[in-house]
């Protein structure tokens, strides 16, 4: 019979999400922030229009959650505007409110975006976050940001503009996550859980190796859209789920991953070597967790807190009662404690919204 660690696995995915304390400072943060910018004067006058974008908006974002992104669409402007301008009108809103860096304030400028910081107190440190306001303005149906060289800015819009729709891929990701054709664990749809696991086993194994989040995200995307991800526990969709992030990055040695809304090759593109090194990364641990599924619930432990690692509430996965940290029974037969089966119980925190 499968091992599956259905409590054990409730506490993981409750592990690996954002919420609590840490959610509540970050939608007060990006409120914030959001509100500033869009009472500002010269910047209502350019249309500006905020939305959530990234893995906080699809729900995809692992614990601790580091950065949030708010998309400043600029409505009344387009690519034959300059990025500099634009930029510049940005960072005068915020250094008012909250100081350049280099000054001893909390705003940083960054390649195409400006970051603030919410730092907090030293005992805390797993609730410190920052939020990035990306300026953006309407580049056909899609929308363009700066070019990430701002050397270009002042060259062909083609140059100093870069197409990307993160708010379509959002909206896609969220059909997903409520359709009735993706498997479900109970009563809850399962995609942006799993996805959260991915991004925690890929920080754990690639660390900053490419491919990144957002790319192990898009192959998960692919698979589960197209129906090649089936089970109804954590543990058989996770493990689905990283054998198929692994074929995807395989392929993706010799034609590159493609961004699910522009049909384009996702940038920056990663050459030959980063794409078979994780495929093969994600194929070892896709197998481990096959081995998981079959073997005893303190084994199984042992294999899965392997693939899922710690993060900085700890232990991503608890072990099972009964089991130690090396994978055997204490006291008795592996799955067997005084008290019964392992497989009924756990630690499972509270339930949360995805």
């Amino acid at each position: 019979m499968p091992q599956e660690l259905s409590a054990q696995f409730e506490s993981a995915v409750s592990n690996v999400t954002v919420n609590g304390k840490k959610l509540e400072n970050v939608i007060a943060a990006h409120t914030e922030v959001r509100e500033l910018l869009e009472n500002d004067n010269l910047l209502r006058g350019w249309g500006v229009d905020s939305i959530l974008i990234g893995s906080y908006a699809r729900h995809t974002s692992r614990y601790p959650g580091k950065d949030v992104d708010v998309f400043l669409r600029f409505t009344e402007l387009s690519t034959a505007d300059d990025p500099r301008s634009i930029y510049d009108g940005v960072e005068r809103v915020l250094e008012a409110k909250y100081g350049l860096r280099e000054e001893g304030g909390r705003v940083t400028r960054q390649a195409r975006s400006l970051n603030i910081s919410f730092p907090q107190a030293s005992d805390q440190a797993d609730l410190e976050f920052s939020v990035d306001a990306v300026p953006a303005v309407p580049f056909g149906q899609n929308w363009g940001i700066p070019n990430r060289d701002p050397d270009v800015w002042s060259e062909d819009p083609s140059v100093r503009w870069v197409e990307t729709n993160p708010i379509e891929f959002a909206t896609r990701t969220n059909k997903l996550s409520t359709s009735p054709k993706s498997p479900t664990v109970g009563d809850r749809n399962a995609y942006c859980p799993v996805v959260r696991l991915l991004r925690q086993i890929r920080h754990v194994h690639l660390g900053d190796l490419k491919p990144g989040g957002l790319y192990i995200e898009i192959a998960a995307y692919y698979a589960w859209n197209a129906d090649k991800v089936a089970g109804s526990s954590w543990a058989a969709l996770l493990s689905a789920s990283l054998n198929e992030v692994a074929a995807a990055f395989a392929e993706a040695a010799s034609g590159g991953l493609v961004d699910p809304v522009l049909g384009t090759p996702l940038k920056p593109a990663l050459d030959r070597s980063q794409w078979t090194h994780a495929a093969g990364v994600f194929q070892a641990l896709a197998d481990k967790s096959q081995t998981a599924l079959q073997s005893d619930p303190c084994k199984a432990a042992k294999l899965w807190r392997e693939i899922l690692g710690t993060n900085e509430r700890g232990q991503v996965l608890p072990l099972p009662p009964g089991c130690d940290a090396a994978g055997f029974a204490i006291g008795g037969v592996a799955g067997v404690s005084s008290l019964g089966s392992t497989e009924a119980r756990g630690f499972a925190l509270p339930s949360h919204r995805d």
